[in-house]
């Protein structure tokens, strides 16, 4: 009996070590780096609120059987050798080089999770919606798209992708044509889709540890819809992928959005649905063409508006779909995906722009690209800003383009070029890009990314009281 508890603690510590080693090397295959506070965010939403499938098998058969499969043989090799005292030593050894071996290579983050000291960053650096003066000169209809992993790169023909055509013309050329800020980029707490969103709608961060009271974030104050809507504006949420994921719905809910539709919605109101379902919702080109009528009659509505939107083709390694391979995109590689989702996108801003010529369009790219054959070419360049365009606003003429400014900052300047004046021109953690506010820094301006992400990342009274309503 003791020989058979021996054997099987030894089974277990050996599958333990395997399986931290595999799940770096997995995640790092996926992403390219190991974020725990992204990998916390998906994983805890689970299949069922989302998330792909092929993410939960991937996960089984490279880490889990893989790891037990191993783990088994090296439990019989112990066992066969167990009157030789060096093997089972090294074996441990081996195992826990590889765990090392893998956590050095695998570009680890912990963000918040080992990040135990504490600051008043927040409480000198945040700037609450209720306690500044925000007054409206115009109030200007505003569409803001927030594009998934575009990255200026695709449209830099300097970098070579293979063929010698540009990724994303179409968007690259709306950067040539109108305002765009060429040091965007992402920093700790704003690397990924829902942490951007929370970035530009709160203009706060968003780590794990506070996740799951995402849907209770900002209760004490003001988020982007919530101003708008106290303004006399329609507020809407409309995007591709199911709400449910990350808790999206409920939080854009939370953030005063009136009305707010996820692809499974719009997936149910389709008479001849698409087959392909990314992320449990509707791919880009659907959900463009769906939305047309709907834009059109909030239009009719002549109330102010502003239409929040998301595309989702682009995310980790890209969506195949016949609605890309019907406008002549073959579906074979990820750059065939980000090509097609780049003719959308344009073909619906022109559209947009004919039915309400006055409105103003912003785009936004919520973070970088992490996974995918992408990233042969990405991972070799040094610096990567993020797609960004700002269509028919003249509050940034004259403006230093260059400044560094994260999604942080893009809190205030949609409420400015939408017709806000805000007092000091700081809210949140952000700070309005208009022309009139260049002499206030934004956070990138004060720090480098680095040591601004640790002190996003510590632990704060503050920060914890925005997002959970409730004191400590």
């Amino acid at each position: 009996m003791k020989t058979l508890l021996k054997y099987v603690i030894v089974f277990l510590s050996i599958f333990i070590l395997l399986a931290f080693a595999r799940s770096a090397h997995w995640v790092y295959g996926l992403f390219k780096r190991v974020n725990f506070d992204e990998i916390a965010i998906v994983l805890s939403s689970g299949t069922a609120a989302g998330s792909d499938p092929w993410l939960f098998w991937s996960f089984m058969n490279d880490v889990v059987f893989l790891a037990l499969g191993i783990a088994v043989g090296l439990t019989f090799v112990c066992y066969v050798f167990r009157n030789r005292k060096y093997v089972m030593p090294c074996i441990y050894v081996l195992c826990i080089g590889l765990l090392g071996y893998e956590l050095c290579v695998s570009n680890v983050q912990f963000g918040s999770f080992i990040n135990f000291q504490k600051s008043n960053f927040y409480e000198s650096e945040y700037v609450d919606a209720k306690d500044v003066n925000i007054s409206w000169s115009k109030k200007r209809n505003v569409l803001f798209i927030a594009l998934e992993s575009m990255e200026r790169a695709y449209s830099n023909p300097s970098v070579d992708w293979g063929d010698g055509l540009l990724l994303t013309p179409e968007i690259g050329m709306l950067e040539q044509s109108h305002a765009s800020f060429l040091n965007y980029h992402s920093v700790a707490g704003l690397t990924h889709t829902i942490a951007a969103i929370t970035g530009f709608t709160t203009g706060l961060p968003l780590f794990h540890t506070r996740f799951r009271k995402i849907e209770k974030m900002l209760g004490v104050s003001d988020g982007l819809g919530t101003i708008m809507s106290n303004n006399g504006y329609q507020t809407w949420s409309m995007f591709p992928a199911s709400g449910s994921f990350s808790l999206k719905s409920n939080f854009m809910k939370c953030m005063g959005f009136n009305n707010v539709i996820d692809g499974p919605q719009i997936y149910a109101e389709l008479e001849n649905p698409p087959t392909e379902r990314p992320f449990g919702g509707i791919d880009d080109g659907t959900f463009f063409d769906w939305a047309k009528p709907k834009i059109v009659d909030i239009i009719k509505s002549e109330k102010p508006y502003f239409i929040f939107m998301e595309t989702i083709n682009t995310h980790l390694e890209g969506y195949f779909t016949d609605y890309c391979r019907n406008l002549g995109f073959p579906q074979e590689t990820m750059a065939d995906i980000t090509r097609c989702d780049d003719r959308i996108i344009g073909d619906f801003v022109r559209w947009f722009r004919t039915v309400d010529p006055d409105a103003v369009v912003i785009l936004v790219n919520d973070h970088n690209q992490t996974a995918g054959d992408l990233m042969k070419t990405l991972q070799h360049i040094p610096n990567r800003p993020l797609a960004n365009v700002f269509i028919n606003t003249h509050i940034f003429d004259g403006a230093n383009m260059n400044r560094p400014v994260s999604a942080l900052d893009f809190f205030p300047t949609v409420l400015e070029a939408a017709g806000a004046v805000i007092d000091g021109c700081r809210l949140g953690l952000g700070v309005s890009l208009a022309t009139r506010c260049q002499d206030v820094k934004t956070l990138r301006e004060r720090y480098d990314d680095i040591e601004l992400g640790q002190k996003l990342e510590q632990k704060n009274d503050l920060y914890f009281y925005l997002n959970t309503g409730t004191r400590r």
